[in-house]
């Protein structure tokens, strides 16, 4: 199956929206920090970039996402 990544990029952006509207009591943990930095990994992965990303089958020692 493949993905357009203008609409993995969307998505990426609908998440930054989510995190960036939480409550400030929420803000405060790690999971908040460990989240903000995982989807900064993700977007600068897909940033700037056109065209379709495969997904591959979810393996123990595969990745899922090659791009």
């Amino acid at each position: 199956m493949d993905i357009k990544k203008a609409n993995v990029n969307l998505l990426l952006g609908k998440v930054g929206e989510l995190l960036k509207g939480l409550p400030d009591d929420a803000k405060k943990g790690d999971e908040f920090s460990e989240a903000e930095k995982a989807l900064a990994k993700l977007q600068d992965l897909f940033a700037g970039q056109d065209g379709e990303i495969e997904l591959l089958a979810c393996r123990g020692d595969a990745h899922v996402i090659n791009g």
